[in-house]
């Protein structure tokens, strides 16, 4: 679908556009020089909490990447840490007693440290990556058997569990880190849900065309995590709109490059989309 350079992203972006519009999002993060006007542009004016972002003397940490529609698989991909080689992620007095985190893929170190700053929170869900999986496993195992939620595609999830097949993958890491819930992002085939009592399986919505994957899956965790802050609850029913919602945020996402398809993203175009996969939903189910 064609290249982009030096675009912004970062879970850390994709996510706070995609949950802000459900609850208010306090953002633990770094930026070079190079990034930080146009990441601060990017935030929303209201409902995004930036006193945790801290700006370094080295460039914003970088990731390139080629997508292969075709197949659905992502190559190539190589990156550069640079100010998250010094990142030290501090949490104010009121922020450790936030009740619902998101720890986006980055390294583990810097996720446990966070971890060790909160103060009882009510759900803690994460990300991470091949790279952490195959060269960090010692340091990614304590933040694993701390979280509730863990968000992962096929590939990272079978590398984790150390399986051939994404079914095994999920049961064995269900059970293994005891999870209230396993996301398994699955591209154009939307995604799974997977939990004790049930595997909640839903479709990616079509748009025309898909531009750029890149972030949609921070997206589908801003989605999901940002509707369980808005409720405060979480039952089968609740779970399954919060992964109807990770999927319409995901759909907005791949529309363009980098992030272009959030910002000024408004409740009533998300609605729309939420009543067309409930109609795709209804229709395959009957």
């Amino acid at each position: 679908m064609g290249a982009n350079q030096d675009g912004l992203g970062g879970s850390a972006t994709y996510f706070t556009l995609a949950a802000h519009l459900f609850a208010p999002v306090q953002v633990i993060a770094t930026v070079g020089p190079d990034f930080a006007s146009t990441f601060r542009k990017a935030m929303p004016s209201a409902g995004v909490d930036l006193r945790g972002v801290t700006e370094a003397s080295e460039p914003t940490y970088r990731w390139n990447a080629v997508h292969d529609y075709t197949t659905g698989t992502t190559s190539f991909e190589t990156s550069d840490q640079g100010a998250y080689r010094h990142f030290d992620p501090l949490l104010l007095p009121d922020q450790r007693a936030t009740r619902i985190i998101f720890l986006g893929s980055m390294q583990p170190r810097y996720q446990l440290q966070v971890l060790e700053q909160l103060e009882h929170p009510w759900l803690v869900a994460g990300d991470t990556m091949r790279l952490y999986i195959r060269e960090q496993r010692a340091a990614l195992e304590p933040v694993l058997e701390r979280l509730d939620y863990l968000f992962l595609n096929g590939a990272e999830a079978m590398a984790l569990a150390e399986t051939t097949s994404v079914e095994a993958a999920a049961d064995r890491l269900r059970h293994r880190y005891k999870l209230r819930g396993l996301v398994l992002k699955e591209g154009p085939r939307g995604a799974t849900l997977y939990r004790a009592e049930e595997a909640i399986h839903l479709p990616a919505l079509p748009v025309d065309p898909p531009t750029d994957p890149t972030g949609a899956g921070d997206a589908v965790a801003g989605g999901f995590l940002g509707y369980l802050a808005q409720v405060q609850h979480e039952d089968p029913a609740t779970v399954r709109t919060a992964l109807a919602y990770a999927m319409v945020m995901a759909s907005f996402t791949i529309q363009h490059f980098s992030v272009a398809g959030l910002p000024g993203l408004t409740w009533a175009a998300v609605e729309a989309r939420m009543a067309t996969l409930e109609a795709m939903a209804t229709e395959a189910a009957g």
